[in-house]
């Protein structure tokens, strides 16, 4: 590879370096030689900016502009790549060079240049390229580094080394130290052990000097003997006192009167007495007597604990003595044993030696027979070795097998996990396609995906197509994905559906038109007068079964065993594929004959082959085994058919002869051949039983012939049509319904269900006698032929094959004929026969009734005959008193008049073409639509991305601001605070502003020149033209449709009484634009269709005269169409005004052809008209001239001027003939219909080419929207760069001024960078942003208090539930628990209402239900609303005053604005501190807030506008803590007068909310500044209206009132006569308050009660709290 590639960069490239192999990696580390290659293939365009040197600068250089050029030759180039190519690192630039070289070929053998390759990738893919090149840039900016930081590391380096070293030196001196000091130690360490050694010597030697001056006294021997203590120590005695002897010998030789050395002894101690030397000498032997003494005691005591000792030794050894004779007793008495063993084995063998003497003969004989049976047990033991080395061998065979199994199911998982990963990866990037798709044209149009994209992507993702147009993607691919869309669009357009839907803008929405009925029963008449409905083949003639079934599974699965105990049990037949082909072997070798043959036999034989090689044929249309060879495939079941006529053998035996010679070929037995044999095994079953076929079919090819076999229907047929069928543009309503999918031939199809680590335990427990009957056995086909290998190969062969097979199969019997039935088969033997068993029991009970039912049917055909009579019957009787039936409706009877042959031949094919050509036509100019709109998406992103860039491009204003500052600073300090200087420089300022706002209005001078080309361009008017011209075609092939089903339908009728057909008009053509430049042609016309146009080819003769017309006229007629074209250019035309006219040019052309017919329909009515009142004035001038008038007529073909008698004589009726009236009704009959079905065409037509004028309208206005709204971003965009630029302008000029007012200079560098101003290029100018608006007022939440907001939830929803206000106690409950639940942890609710539970909830409820059961939900609201400041009577009279005086109309009610300007009791609006912080928000009103609830509260929504019954609203705030004070200040508001009434019984609880503000100075200011009127009186209809307000219904403790207003009317009329009124006076109230049962009604009326619910909730948290001090 080295050697290839430098041949290639050397000779062919000519690098400007020669590279060798062992080079590559330090040549192309610089990335300048890469640049060079890419260079020379005109990739690299910017090469001369490239640097040679090695430098990191230059590497940064080169490798930053090498990688787009890589990246779009698809090379994999990423930071990693480059970094190890930079450093060098051994085979990094050697695999670059490998990639660059096979790609640059194919580039080379492509043709593409560097400019088509950036143009054909998709606009996504080369903005991720620039996102990648950023990144990849910014990157290789942080791992290259700079020179000056690697000279800085070096010299960093180098330091850091000389620091190491002077380090090193110090640290090494002080080592040295050390070392001396730790030397110094050890020596003196050293010194230190040889003078202790020494001092040990000199110890050493003192020791052995005392040693040797010492006594030895020598040990006694020991001896064994009890005599030896004795001798020692007279031994030892007469030592010591030989010793004392010699001692005293000594003694005496020493003494002074010897001579010698004694003498000086003498002279020394001649000091010393005699005494003394005695004394001395006594002391001495005192002492050696006691130190005599002392040793023997030691020696006594030695001697003990010797003869200790030598006791215990002593009992030892006479132990141990005692064991040695036991043990010889032991041994003595064995042996003696033996030799008595022996004797008596001697003994018995003598005498058998004598008994064999005796019996030598006998012996003899048996010695051979023992021999023989010696033989043959060594035999059977030699068989037995055999079998268990057989045994051995089995077992590995085994383990071979198990280990197969476990690596091809790995296999198997491992591909079925790897196809189902692709599945997953090929979804998952065509949801990565779609989303990315979704984000383009977001990006390309900023707006929301529309509905039509939607589905054509939605189509294609599910279509498994790509969404992306590369080049990468194959043609067929791209034709695939157009098709796809042109169906999809052709079929929304035929059923106005989808993009093609009727605008709702247009009124009323129109339906697709309807099928045109008649026209469709003239297209089927035609169809089947040309191609004629043939018979159906008979299906095939079987006995009646009980059961036919098939039984499927695995190897090993237990089917045969099961099915052969069935078979054993029931009688049911089992019919086995591999048996069956066995059988017809044995007689075909056998010789097989026909006994029964017989004529009718062999007719019935004839047909069966005739059959079968139909079947055969058929069948032959299947996909054939991939193994199998071509002879196996030919259907041949005719041949052993032939054979039959004149050998006679049986049909089974030339099945056998078949089977013979294709497995003496080594093919595998053909499928069409099996279902032969296993049909003729079929019909040999008995009729009335049933039969089961043994794994078999293992292939759906099998199932499919199978079952063609059994019903006779090819099961592929209604495919094939599908696939074929052909575009129809009328259908036939009256057309035969195509009939119901046959039954499946099979019954019952069963699957044995058992793992494959089961099947290979049962193939494992085979015997070996099965495995080789199985591998014997011949083979049924291709699938079940296994290679010539071991036996384990065969078992997972045949295990891959099913599970190949499987899945089609399951889908066959499962999904279409659904017949499967899956049983268990991992059970023991009689389980699944139980089983199995009651699965065919179900099958036969299940036929039989199906076959009872159809016996039924079948038994009673009067029934059916009377039923369809009398169906028949009142058919008739209903068409014929209802009204005479429109063409084309459900009683008309179509005129099937007989038509000559080749007008049905030619408008047969005629049509065909129509509906392709129709079909293809919409197609391609929906495809043209979709293209134009994917070109003017893409050409207005275009444009604003381009006028982005324009708008960016670089100025001189820059450069125009630093020779500013250049002069500005040049301007001398001391001048600077001079006021001329100062007025210098502000001119100078303002001249640098008039420089920049000339290079700014320049510029933008510029912008709207670019601008204006870019609206003048005129490409989107001439793809408006095209769009116009697309929609123009699609008129156009309406138009052709209407004039070619006009055709049609003329010549078909007119063909049915005519000879001669009308001559056919010349195509309408509809103008296009003219939307070219060049005036080569003339104005007008063209030589064919417009650009992008559907071929629209059309016959324009009609079908009678093509039939008379000769060949040469043919020619000669044949004319090219010219389409008409309109100016678009000059001048310029409103493109929905060309639409109007091009639609109503295509309406024009509609109609007149439409009106021509009907005129000449009228003239041919006309004309018999005349011809029979001819008729019958000359039938009144006598028969001869009556005939000669009818001849002449007849010759000239005109009728005769009727001549009018003013009083005609009576003359005899014309008789005409039955014939010719019938003829004249035809022909009446048949003009009818085909003036209605030209009728519905015209309206058909007319609306779909009013929907085509709509969406073309729709389309232009929305290209010309999309073309406005982009010229206008446009402008925008220019005129915010125009003002920011201005603004940065401003900007430099106030600080300029501002160094100019100090006297200052401006150090800083002044940057304007596009419409940026940066003072030294970092710090970014910008002006004062404003201040933030304050944020509006929030109610914060109060413990249990609701805030105004959560009152209005409340409101909206219990409004929602009861409209009228009243709700039941359990509703209430059930909504304020769920309303709790949800709104956990929320701000819809208080923390205190989200923790109530159950019985404080229900114990709220029951503090506002009334006596019914009811609860009025505004009376609870209120409650709720709390605190709000409690009116007392005396304001609640002057609140309803201001509302009678706002209400001048005194209708009782007030609208909100009305309301709004009456002052309530309490007053809104105060005076709210504003905080100084502007973050801070307002302080809340609550008060004006509760004022606009509490109309929201008690309003009537359904007027507009809403208004409130203000007396209403004041009744209910009448409501006070104790009913009865409450029901007395509501008949006070209604009296206006203030009533008092004392109630002693209240409870004090009630009398006090201590949660209300301001409630009981209320009261005090009631009591203290009310004046009541003890003479007041009220009125029954007051107490009346007290009682009845909120709708409520209450029950007395002592008396039982009803629950209606009537009867509380006249309860109350007899407390009125009770105290002596009249029911029309007024009682005084304090009189009336004195009664019980008004007392009574006081204190029950709940809807006056104010509950306080806060109460409650504080109670609950006031039980909660202890609770958490005990815990």
């Amino acid at each position: 590879m080295s050697d290839i590639l430098c041949r290639w960069l050397n000779l062919e490239l000519g690098l400007s370096k020669v590279v060798e192999p062992h080079s590559f990696s330090k040549d192309f580390s610089s990335g300048y030689l890469l640049g060079e290659i890419l260079s020379r293939y005109q990739l690299q365009d910017d090469f001369q900016h490239f640097t040679k040197n090695g430098t990191a600068s230059a590497k940064l250089n080169n490798f930053t502009r090498l990688e787009p050029s890589l990246q779009l030759l698809g090379v994999a180039f990423d930071l990693g790549v480059a970094k190890s190519v930079m450093r060098g690192q051994p085979g990094a630039a050697t695999r670059l060079l490998y990639q660059l070289y096979v790609l640059l070929q194919k580039k080379k053998r492509s043709g593409l240049t560097g400019t088509a390759m950036e143009t054909m990738q998709p606009t996504a893919t080369t903005r991720l390229h620039r996102i990648e090149n950023h990144i990849y840039n910014q990157r290789l900016r942080g791992v290259v580094k700079r020179e000056v930081d690697e000279r800085m590391q070096k010299i960093t380096q180098r330091f850091d080394r000389r620091a190491q070293e002077g380090f090193g030196r110090s640290v090494m001196l002080e080592l040295q130290q050390e070392e001396k000091r730790r030397h110094l130690q050890e020596e003196r360490r050293l010194q230190d052990i040889q003078k202790l050694q020494q001092v040990r010597r000199k110890q050493q030697e003192m020791m052995e000097c005392i040693q040797t001056a010492a006594v030895q006294i020598p040990k006694p021997p020991v001896s064994r003997s009890l005599r030896a203590p004795r001798k020692r120590q007279q031994h030892e005695a007469q030592s010591v006192h030989q010793q004392i002897a010699q001692f005293e010998k000594n003694r005496k030789r020493l003494s002074p009167a010897s001579c010698g050395p004694a003498a000086l002894s003498v002279q020394v101690t001649r000091a010393v007495s005699e005494d003394e030397m005695a004394q001395w000498n006594s002391d001495y032997v005192q002492k050696i007597r006691q130190r005599l003494e002392e040793d023997a005691n030691a020696r006594e005591q030695r001697e003990k604990r010797r003869r200790r000792a030598l006791i215990q030794q002593l009992h030892t050894h006479h132990t141990h003595e005692e064991m040695i004779r036991e043990e010889q007793l032991i041994g003595r008495l064995m042996r003696q044993s033996q030799q008595e063993k022996r004797m008596a084995v001697q003994l018995m063998q003598i005498r058998q030696q004598k008994e064999v003497l005796r019996q030598n003969r006998i012996l003899q004989q048996r010695q051979f027979e023992e021999q023989r049976l010696a033989d043959l047990q060594q035999i059977l033991d030699q068989e037995a070795m055999v079998l268990e080395q057989t045994r051995l061998e089995r077992q590995e065979e085994l383990c071979k097998e198990r280990e197969l199994h476990a690596r091809l199911a790995a296999e198997r998982a491992q591909s079925k996990h790897q196809k189902h990963l692709n599945i997953c990866r090929g979804i998952l990037d065509q949801i990565v396609d779609l989303a990315t798709k979704s984000a383009e044209y977001r990006l390309l149009t900023a707006n929301v995906i529309p509905g039509k994209m939607l589905r054509e992507w939605k189509e294609l993702y599910f279509s498994g197509e790509p969404l992306y147009d590369g080049v990468k993607v194959e043609q067929e691919v791209e034709v695939e994905k157009q098709n796809i869309l042109n169906q999809q669009d052709y079929s929304e357009y035929t059923n106005m559906t989808g993009e093609w839907a009727w605008p709702e803008e247009e009124g009323e929405i129109k339906a697709p038109p309807p099928n045109n009925d008649i026209l469709g029963h003239v297209v089927a008449r035609l169809q089947d007068i040309v191609n004629p409905p043939g018979p159906g083949d008979p299906p095939p003639l079987f006995p009646s079964f009980t059961l036919r079934a098939c039984v499927l599974g695995k190897l090993c699965s237990g089917k045969t065993s099961c099915l052969t105990r069935i078979s054993q049990v029931h009688g049911i037949h089992i019919l086995s594929a591999e048996v069956l082909i066995q059988e017809a072997l044995e007689a075909h070798q056998a010789g097989e004959l026909d006994p029964e043959r017989d004529p009718n036999s062999e007719s019935q034989e004839k047909k069966e082959s005739s059959g079968s090689e139909e079947q055969v044929e058929e069948g032959a249309e299947l996909p054939a085994a991939a193994d199998s060879e071509p002879a196996a495939n030919d259907p041949q079941p005719a041949e052993p058919l032939k054979q039959h006529s004149n050998t006679k053998r049986s049909l089974r035996a030339q099945y056998g002869a078949e089977v013979e010679k294709v497995l003496k070929r080594g093919g595998a037995v053909s499928d069409e051949l099996l279902i032969d044999i296993l049909i003729h095994a079929i019909r040999q079953v008995p009729e009335g039983q049933g039969w089961v076929l043994d794994g078999f079919p293992i292939s759906v090819s099998q199932a499919r012939l199978l079952e063609k076999a059994l019903s006779g229907t090819d099961p592929d047929q209604a495919d094939r049509k599908r696939r074929n069928k052909r575009p129809n543009l009328a259908k036939d309503r009256n057309a035969p319904k195509a009939p119901p999918p046959p039954s499946p031939a099979l019954h019952l199809a069963v699957l044995l269900q058992v793992s494959e680590e089961q099947v290979v335990d049962r193939a494992v427990r085979r015997s070996p006698e099965q495995v080789r009957e199985e591998n014997a056995a011949p083979a049924e086909d291709t699938q079940q032929r296994a290679p010539p290998a071991g036996e384990h190969t065969l078992i997972q062969h045949r295990i891959a094959e099913f599970q190949e097979a499987w899945p089609k199969l399951e889908k066959w019997f499962g999904e279409k004929q659904r017949i499967l039935v899956k049983v268990s088969a991992e059970l023991d033997e009689d389980s699944l026969f139980s089983s199995v068993e009651s699965v065919l029991y179900n099958a036969i009970n299940t036929t039989q009734k199906e076959s009872l039912g159809h016996n039924d049917t079948e038994d009673n055909p009067s029934v059916q005959s009377a039923e369809s009579g009398g169906a028949a019957g009142h058919t008739s009787v209903a068409v014929e008193e209802a009204c005479s039936p429109t063409p084309g409706s459900v009683g008309w009877v179509y005129a099937d008049e007989p038509l000559p042959k080749e007008i049905p031949e030619f408008l047969v094919g005629y049509w065909e073409t129509v509906c392709s050509s129709y079909d293809s036509s919409v197609k391609v100019v929906m495809q043209n639509l979709r293209s134009e709109r994917n070109l003017i998406i893409h050409h207005l992103y275009n444009t604003r991305e381009d006028y982005k860039q324009f708008l960016q491009r670089p100025d001189l204003k820059q450069e125009c601001v630093c020779v500013w500052q250049r002069d500005f600073n040049s301007v001398p300090d001391n001048m600077r605070h001079d006021e001329e200087t100062k007025t210098e420089l502000h001119q100078r300022l303002d001249d640098l502003r008039e420089c920049l706002w000339d290079i700014c209005d320049k510029r933008k001078e510029e912008a709207e020149q670019k601008r204006a080309g870019v609206m003048e361009d005129g490409w989107l008017e001439d793809h408006t033209g095209l769009l116009i011209n697309h929609y123009s075609t699609l008129l156009q092939v309406e138009v052709d449709r209407f004039q070619d089903t006009l055709n049609v339908l003329r010549d078909y009728y007119t063909g049915m009484y005519r000879t001669a057909l009308p001559e056919a008009a010349e195509f309408t053509c509809i103008p296009l634009l003219d939307i070219t430049d060049n005036d080569t042609q003339p104005n007008g016309t063209t030589a064919g269709p417009s650009p992008g146009s559907a071929p629209l080819e059309k016959h324009t003769r009609s079908a009678g005269k093509k039939e008379a017309e000769p060949e040469e006229k043919k020619n000669e007629n044949k004319k090219t169409r010219v389409v008409p074209l309109v100016e678009y250019r000059s001048p310029p035309t409103d493109p929905s005004v060309l639409l109007q006219d091009i639609h109503h040019t295509a309406l024009t052309a509609i109609t007149n052809m439409a009106s021509v017919e009907v005129q000449r329909l009228e003239c041919e009515a006309n004309e018999e008209q005349h011809i029979t009142t001819d008729k019958a004035q000359t039938h009144t001038e006598g028969s001869a001239a009556r005939r000669s008038a009818t001849k002449k007529s007849a010759k000239k073909k005109s009728p005769p001027t009727p001549v009018k008698q003013p009083t005609p004589p009576p003359a005899a009726p014309v008789e005409e003939s039955p014939e010719e009236v019938q003829r004249r009704a035809v022909r009446s009959r048949i003009r009818l219909e085909y003036s209605t079905a030209l009728q519905h065409e015209e309206c058909a037509v007319r609306q779909r080419m009013e929907l085509v004028k709509l969406h073309a309208l729709k389309t232009v206005q929305s290209i010309q929207h999309r073309a406005e709204r982009t010229h206008t971003d446009l402008q925008e965009w220019l005129n915010h760069r125009f003002t920011s630029e201005i603004n940065s302008i401003d900007r430099l000029a106030e600080v300029v001024k501002f160094h100019i007012e100090g006297g200052l200079k401006i150090t800083h560098e002044l940057v304007l960078e596009s419409t940026d101003f940066f003072i030294d290029g970092e710090t970014r100018m910008l002006p004062t942003p404003p201040p933030q608006p304050r944020p509006p007022p929030l109610e914060r939440t109060n413990d249990s208090t609701l805030t105004v907001l959560q009152l209005h939830g409340l409101l909206a929803q219990l409004h929602r539930i009861a409209p009228a206000g009243l709700v039941s106690s359990k509703e209430l409950c059930e909504f304020l628990q769920e309303l709790t639940s949800l709104t956990m942890g929320s701000d819809a609710l208080p923390e205190p209402w989200t923790n109530i539970t159950d019985s404080q909830l229900q114990e709220l409820v029951c503090m506002l239900v009334q006596d019914s059961g009811m609860v009025n939900w505004r009376q609870f609201l209120l409650s709720a609303a709390q605190p709000w400041p409690r009116p007392s009577q005396k304001q609640l009279l002057k609140t309803l005053r201001r509302f009678r005086e706002m209400d001048t109309e005194a209708r009782g009610v007030l609208t909100l604005q009305q309301y709004t300007q009456v002052e309530l009791w309490f007053s809104g609006g105060r005076d709210v501190s504003v905080p100084d912080d502007t973050a801070e928000p307002l302080s809340y009103d609550r008060l004006t807030h509760l004022k606009q609830f509490f109309f929201m509260l008690f309003s009537d929504p359904d007027p507009t506008p809403p208004v409130l019954d203000y007396l209403t609203m004041l009744l209910y705030f009448c409501c006070h803590p104790d009913p009865a004070h409450g029901f007395t200040r509501a008949l006070s508001l209604l009296t206006q007068h203030h009533l008092q009434h004392t109630h002693t019984g209240t409870s004090t609880l009630l009398k006090s909310v201590l949660y209300m503000d301001g409630g009981e100075e209320c009261e005090a200011e009631e009591e203290d500044d009310g004046v009541y009127d003890e003479g007041d009186s009220v009125s029954l209809d007051e107490l009346l209206r007290v009682l009845n307000h909120g709708r409520t219904l209450t029950t007395s403790h002592h008396n039982k009132h009803t629950n209606n207003t009537e009867d509380m009317k006249q309860d109350l009329i007899k407390v009125f006569k009770d105290l002596g009124f009249d029911p029309e006076e007024k009682v005084p109230f304090s009189i009336l308050s004195q009664h019980l049962f008004l007392q009574d009604l006081m204190e029950s009326s709940n809807q006056y009660l104010l509950a306080d619910i806060h109460t409650v909730l504080q109670l609950q948290k006031s039980e909660e709290e202890p609770s958490v001090f005990t815990s």
